[in-house]
């Protein structure tokens, strides 16, 4: 069943390397599948393909007794058969993923174990459509992978356990799903639907031990979410410090920069983004709006300063989509009743002028 034009006249998706990656849909959902552990039965709506192809790969798949169906907890998924896995073994298709045979039966279908798995299933597919390699044939060993490669890689938390060692055990309980290496940095990946637990200790261990074993420090972090209305939702009430010690802060887990990141169409553009110079781009923004970056105001008077600068005396933000300085910037605006305004890029205009709603902040967009 090859992805034909009708599909690709339907698509959701504009952006998708997927469409050329696999020759038919069932090779796209086992793929995942082999690396996710489990298919959520909603995992289509992070594809370009309908509820009802979907529906009926998933049936050929079953009929050909390579999955069976979960039901389990109101969480409807598909797992990998016996046969499935036996392939692995015997036939040349499937032998590439014999590493992600786990020999050992899991028989506790806990609805936990089941969330992360299907939290994989939502990742591998939004890295498809991105052209993203997260296979193991399709990416350097973790051992020999380093931040200065050009392209950048995913590995999931269990290659980092696995060169650690003993050392993982350290950190054990961490949200962490993997990390990004490649570009000249490392950043965790986080992922979630639609709200975020809070963070605990082990979060904070995570760029201590990778900063041990690559050469750079990870401070930056992006946690993957369904969409805008996702976005919002976690930002607010990381600003509100919703859901979290007030000892312990905001749910940034402590890093320097913090980005949401929705599961659009505009995933690859913010992907591209946490390689680019900030500096760069700030420095041009700053000169064209005429931005005032000192510490002091007309009168020579010493002012606090949280953001980019000041428009006369009205605060300023370049928003990059670091949420962690967001968070300052509008609690300092709120806190100080002092009108204040967020330049940003169109695509984050629609989210941010939700987020600042009946806060004294004003929004601009501003031309890509």
């Amino acid at each position: 069943m090859l992805q034909d034009k009708k599909s690709q006249a339907n698509q959701k998706y504009t952006v998708d390397y997927s469409l050329k990656k696999y020759k038919t849909r069932y090779a796209r959902l086992m793929n995942i599948l082999f690396y996710a552990k489990e298919l959520p039965s909603d995992l289509y709506r992070q594809m370009n393909m309908s509820y009802d192809n979907f529906r009926k790969a998933v049936a050929i798949l079953k009929h050909r007794g390579l999955i069976s169906k979960i039901h389990k907890d109101r969480a409807i998924g598909y797992k990998l058969s016996r046969k499935a896995k036996r392939l692995t073994a015997q036939h040349p298709e499937y032998m590439k993923y014999r590493d992600q045979i786990d020999e050992a039966v899991d028989r506790h279908h806990c609805i936990k174990r089941r969330n992360r798995k299907r939290q994989f299933a939502y990742l591998y597919a939004l890295f498809d459509r991105i052209g993203l390699s997260y296979e193991t044939d399709k990416k350097p060993r973790i051992e020999d992978i380093s931040t200065l490669d050009e392209r950048v890689y995913f590995y999931t938390a269990n290659d980092l356990k696995r060169m650690l060692g003993v050392e993982s055990n350290t950190f054990k309980g961490s949200r962490l799903y993997g990390f990004l290496i490649g570009g000249g940095k490392i950043i965790p990946v986080y992922r979630t639907n639609k709200m975020i637990k809070t963070f605990g200790r082990h979060e904070g261990l995570v760029p201590l031990f990778l900063s041990q074993h690559f050469s750079v420090r990870p401070d930056t972090a992006i946690l993957i979410c369904d969409d805008d209305e996702a976005v919002i939702d976690i930002t607010n009430q990381i600003i509100d410090n919703v859901g979290n010690d007030p000892k312990n802060g905001a749910n940034t887990a402590q890093y320097d920069y913090f980005y949401l990141l929705p599961s659009d169409d505009s995933f690859l553009s913010r992907f591209n983004d946490l390689y680019d110079d900030h500096n760069a781009i700030e420095r041009s923004l700053i000169e064209r709006y005429n931005i005032n970056t000192s510490d002091k105001d007309a009168n020579g008077r010493y002012r606090f300063k949280i953001g980019t600068g000041f428009i006369k005396d009205s605060p300023i933000l370049i928003y990059t989509g670091n949420v962690v300085t967001l968070k300052v910037f509008i609690l300092n605006a709120e806190h100080n009743d002092n009108w204040s305004y967020i330049l940003c890029k169109k695509r984050d205009f629609a989210v941010l002028k939700e987020i600042t709603k009946d806060r004294p902040i004003e929004v601009v967009a501003i031309e890509d």
